[in-house]
């Protein structure tokens, strides 16, 4: 189950990068008010400059997967006019989660469901009780956006063959995550206006990631798994 946890999960050495890299362009930044004050944290979080040092060497051998994903999913949604944080902190979790291929199979760790298919998804929930139906529907939401974002150019050449296009993914993605956005649990979590936002938005984060597999991805990738 992916949630809007990548914040909540910063380590010391997370920070201590934050400071340093801060430290260079003149800003006066404290561990303290990175530790403590999550305003000023998430101020810092937006400076470009931990986005350029994320993208170097440097940055990806030091800090945390949450801390490497958040920063560029907040980077990329912002390039498309998503200001909101909770989905930055969402998709940079999802993007932690699905970069562990078994994970894209499973819509949770306590279901025994196995999927390759989005249409195997599709058919599992004519069976599935209101819960697991919650839990199918968010994974295909986060499936197709996941797959047309970080593959577009694997989309495109199958398009050119008659797959599916973005308009495929963009639909099912949109239903699946309104559809989900209305359940009981969406509201427990606290993700039922992470849901709404990309029910809505899902167009802009899925360009959002095109870019961002342009900037950091092997643009010519093929997914683990097919649609």
């Amino acid at each position: 189950m992916v949630l809007a946890n990548c914040r909540a999960q910063f380590t010391a050495t997370d920070f201590d990068f934050v400071a340093r890299v801060l430290s260079r362009q003149g800003s006066r930044i404290s561990l303290i008010e990175l530790l403590s004050d999550p305003e000023c944290r998430d101020e810092m979080l937006d400076n470009d400059a931990l986005t350029r040092a994320l993208l170097s060497r440097e940055g990806q051998v030091q800090v945390s997967q949450q801390l490497y994903f958040y920063i560029l999913a907040r980077t990329v949604l912002r390039r498309q006019g998503i200001e909101d944080r909770e989905l930055a902190d969402y998709i940079g979790a999802l993007l932690l989660k699905f970069s562990k291929t078994r994970q894209l199979q499973s819509p949770h760790e306590k279901l025994p469901h196995q999927f390759n298919y989005i249409v195997e998804m599709l058919e599992a929930l004519a069976t599935a009780s209101a819960a697991e139906a919650f839990l199918i529907r968010v994974h295909i939401g986060n499936y197709a956006l996941f797959l047309s974002g970080m593959f577009h150019a694997w989309v495109e050449r199958r398009q050119q063959r008659g797959a599916p296009d973005f308009s495929f993914y963009e639909d099912i993605g949109r239903t699946s995550f309104k559809t989900a956005a209305h359940h009981k649990l969406a509201y427990q979590l606290e993700l039922a206006q992470v849901y709404h936002q990309l029910a809505d938005g899902f167009r802009h984060a899925r360009l959002a990631l095109n870019e961002l597999a342009r900037r950091v991805w092997n643009p010519d990738a093929e997914p683990p798994v097919a649609w």
